[in-house]
């Protein structure tokens, strides 16, 4: 389930242990969607857990893990790492909705220029 999965999540960071969250939750079947909304869960436990969030852009995701099991293939996987984003003194009611959007426009401006 979602909540099981964002409990091991924040498990794991208490531990100390450094996580990669897809924030989108899967993969769109529709190749016309460059980028889809965005879910809370990562955005929450980085504010909860006051972390920076290092977004990246995966430029060839859909080509290489598209929807379609059988229609990825095996090659170069290019990836952008942006600036990290500080989350100290952010509040999870007030800031994440805009914290997740801000991220979101980060990759959806870099996929839309490449």
């Amino acid at each position: 389930s979602r909540k099981e999965v964002f409990d091991r999540a924040r498990q794991r960071m208490q531990d100390g242990v450094g996580i990669c969250i897809f924030p989108e939750g899967g993969v769109s079947d529709d190749l016309n969607v460059v980028l889809d909304p965005f879910k809370d869960g990562a955005f929450r436990l980085a504010i909860e857990h006051q972390i920076p969030l290092l977004p990246v852009t995966l430029y060839d995701n859909k080509k290489r893990f598209p929807f379609h099991f059988w229609n990825g293939s095996p090659g170069i996987m290019r990836a952008e790492t942006h600036l990290p984003i500080e989350t100290v003194g952010m509040k999870v009611v007030e800031d994440k909705a805009r914290f997740r959007e801000s991220v979101r426009n980060i990759i959806l401006h870099s996929l839309e220029k490449a």
